[in-house]
């Protein structure tokens, strides 16, 4: 691999990339910004308000989103994400700091 990937498609790539000191910091604000997005609802258009006139707009409902972000990259829940995050975070602690 050259360079940071322009998409990271599952968990162990995730890690790969936390593996490496060079992307961990980009990897763990990518984790955070999956963890932030609220996508766990969709709008979806379900008739034309007109049917006659398109321009007049649809009419919509709020449902589950069926697939938010977290479960593309491959993540279970949004726990594991986080659990992802701190996982790494304390590793960059206990290696920060050895023991004497």
């Amino acid at each position: 691999m050259k360079g940071y990937p322009k998409n990271i498609k599952t968990v162990q790539d995730f890690i790969n990339l936390l593996s490496t000191p060079v992307y961990k910091e980009k990897a763990l604000l990518e984790l955070q910004a999956i963890f932030d997005l609220q996508d766990d609802t969709a709008e979806r258009a379900t008739t034309l308000i007109d049917p006659n006139d398109e321009s007049k707009g649809w009419n919509t409902e709020i449902i589950d989103n069926p697939m938010p972000l977290y479960k593309q990259k491959g993540f279970t829940s949004r726990q594991a994400v986080i659990a992802l995050i701190t996982e790494y975070e304390r590793k960059a602690v206990k290696t920060k700091y050895p023991k004497r």
